[in-house]
């Protein structure tokens, strides 16, 4: 069984046996409504979000109620993930926590968004990227999220795109000292799209980071080759890899005991690590 199979079946009993949610969600394929057990019913998108936070993040400004992804309802939402897991250290006032896994020095307040767009794309469709921190004045920190996807999207070779590689993307290579110069080529670029118009926010100031289960060995390989072959030596400083089961684990087991977030990240990984218990009897491929 694959990883993504792995994880949505684990999650269709986590809906059935921790939600108590017994009806399936629906997918629209090919015209028509396929039910799916690792979706939830359009009525419950909310409790994707977990229980302990919910209702504070669904009232706060933290809350990107326009930019909600079509696939929200699905438990393997990458968004989702991302919304449960940085907002409860926003509200516990503990995202130094994030700075401090990653070796980012901070002695300014932070300032936090979800679903924050590109400040340098001149573009109708901007980046936009799962978390961003705003450290100090003339630092940032953009964050793409990972769950179960097949990789890194990349983009067809055409009219569209080779006009966005000209008019967007190349004037903006071409400053960058922390991408190799193949970047430059267009065939190059639109192969490694997604990829490349994340790792073109770093600067000498700003970081951009990619998070992901280890167990995604898609999305693990993708992103060591793009530290490899992608990024220049001084790239390779301003680009942070963390494997979600390693962050997790540095919050529940060592950083939280004695606050609400110790119970709340046991609560987290419970929903999100847990597939390793999962049956490992093959399943036919989720959608």
């Amino acid at each position: 069984m694959g990883f993504r199979d792995l994880v949505c079946e684990h999650l269709a009993q986590y809906k059935a046996n921790v939600m108590g949610i017994k009806e399936k969600g629906t997918f629209r394929y090919g015209g028509k409504d396929i039910p799916i057990s690792h979706i939830l019913p359009i009525i419950h998108s909310n409790k994707n979000i977990l229980e302990q936070y919910r209702d504070q993040f669904l009232k706060s400004e933290y809350y990107p109620k326009e930019k909600i992804h079509r696939f929200f309802h699905h438990l393997n939402s990458s968004q989702a993930l991302c919304f449960n897991l940085f907002y409860p250290l926003i509200a516990e006032n503990a995202l130094g926590l994030f700075l401090q896994y990653l070796k980012v020095e901070c002695k300014d307040d932070l300032n936090a968004f979800f679903e924050k767009e590109s400040h340098i794309e001149v573009s109708p469709r901007r980046t936009s990227f799962d978390f961003y921190i705003q450290v100090a004045s003339a630092s940032r920190i953009f964050v793409e999220v990972k769950y179960t996807e097949r990789g890194f999207a990349k983009a067809k070779n055409d009219n569209e795109h080779r006009k966005k590689f000209y008019k967007t993307y190349l004037p903006l290579v071409k400053k960058s000292s922390y991408l190799v110069s193949r970047c430059q080529e267009e065939n190059f670029f639109l192969e490694h799209y997604q990829v490349l118009r994340n790792l073109i926010h770093i600067s000498n100031t700003d970081y951009v980071v990619f998070l992901f289960p280890s167990a995604n060995s898609v999305v693990h390989e993708e992103t060591r080759e793009a530290r490899d072959n992608i990024l220049t030596d001084a790239g390779r400083v301003r680009f942070k890899i963390i494997l979600l089961e390693e962050f997790v684990s540095f919050l529940k087991n060592n950083n939280c005991i004695g606050t609400p977030l110790n119970e709340y990240y046991k609560s987290f990984h419970k929903k999100y690590l847990c597939y390793e218990n999962n049956s490992q009897q093959s399943v036919k491929p989720n959608i």
